[in-house]
């Protein structure tokens, strides 16, 4: 599989910006002040999301997570793209296209490339002869792009008057806008009842800025005999939600080195205010101690999650304290515990 266009050490921001904290946290009503650790989590968290595309500036402001608990929250709306890394390309054209025109896909918990062949076998590998998405006489791979690609992909049940066996294609461009997403995140994590909790309203956001998603509904995608594939970086893009990642491919995005000598990468910051590793530490292997949401507790990093391999197409199965929110309004306020967040899932081991 090729590699993308930036290593996990470089980045490319589209906007550096510096916090003010004086500044940021004199605009937040909370109705309880702020500890200094939430102070100090808030600077550390605005320096590491410099790589992205921020619109406006991160602030503290009050929030309700998902089981009604009233917290302070990280704000940050930032542009629904990756600042440090390109995007696609998704549909090969032809069945004689190679790895290098097409994306990737999810096949029995791995990653497969989506060239010409891939779609050419597409019967043999689902074991079902109704998949056919090419021309047999030209070779030529029906898609569907531009305007309709970005409306079939918002729609996985496929009830836009398309036909079957077509391979969608939304690419930024074809969006006709740009598209934001903000995030509150709580920077004291709250513990929850000990339910575990579902993440398919979104896990978290990436140091780039992308929405790091719960699992994409492929049942219903390859229900209706369409394919809409992620790029090499795990990701793909609809017009609610942007460009977002199904999967995490240590090779793409903004990482932060861990404070804790030959640990895994720091990528991101889930939904519940916890940190998102990568799946691996330094020696290549995963830690043995995770629980059921693929937390642990460690000496200097305290309770954070590693994610999942990127082809089993669940980044995280759950979240383990009471989440904050991810919402397409700039303007809203975060009620967690009504629609705008998702439940969450067991409370850390203190094993």
């Amino acid at each position: 599989m090729r590699k993308p266009l930036f290593s996990r050490n470089e980045s490319f921001p589209m906007r550096i910006w510096i916090p003010l904290i004086a500044a940021a946290t004199a605009s937040a009503a909370p109705a309880v002040a702020q500890t200094q650790a939430e102070l100090d989590r808030f600077a550390e968290l605005s320096a590491l999301y410099q790589s992205a595309t921020i619109v406006g500036e991160p602030s503290v402001e009050p929030c309700i997570l998902s089981q009604g608990a009233q917290a302070h929250c990280m704000k940050i709306t930032v542009v629904a793209a990756p600042s440090d890394h390109i995007t696609g390309p998704y549909c090969p054209l032809n069945i004689n296209d190679t790895a290098e025109d097409g994306g990737t896909w999810f096949v029995d918990g791995e990653v497969r490339d989506v060239d010409g062949d891939f779609i050419a076998n597409l019967a043999e590998i689902y074991q079902d002869d109704a998949w056919h998405m090419f021309d047999p006489e030209t070779g030529d791979i029906y898609v569907r792009n531009n305007e309709i690609g970005c409306i079939v992909a918002g729609d996985p049940t496929n009830e836009t008057g398309q036909p079957d066996n077509i391979c969608v294609d939304c690419s930024l461009g074809f969006i006709g806008k740009t598209v934001t997403r903000t995030y509150f995140i709580p920077l004291s994590p709250v513990p929850t009842d000990g339910q575990k909790g579902d993440v398919h309203g979104g896990i978290g956001v990436a140091l780039n800025g992308v929405k790091v998603e719960g699992p994409a509904p492929l049942e219903l995608i390859l229900g209706e005999h369409t394919l809409g594939p992620f790029d090499d970086c795990g990701g793909h893009i609809n017009p609610s939600e942007g460009y977002h990642y199904h999967g995490i491919q240590e090779d793409c995005g903004a990482r932060a080195d861990a404070a804790l000598s030959g640990h895994a990468a720091r990528l991101g910051v889930a939904l519940d205010g916890y940190d998102l590793y990568d799946q691996h530490d330094l020696d290549g292997t995963e830690p043995a101690d995770l629980d059921a949401c693929r937390g642990h507790m460690t000496e200097g990093l305290g309770y954070h999650y590693h994610v999942e391999a990127a082809g089993t197409n669940e980044i995280l199965p759950c979240l383990t304290a009471q989440t904050g929110c991810s919402l397409d309004d700039p303007d809203a306020s975060c009620n967690a515990s009504i629609g705008g967040g998702r439940p969450a899932g067991p409370p850390p081991r203190n094993d």
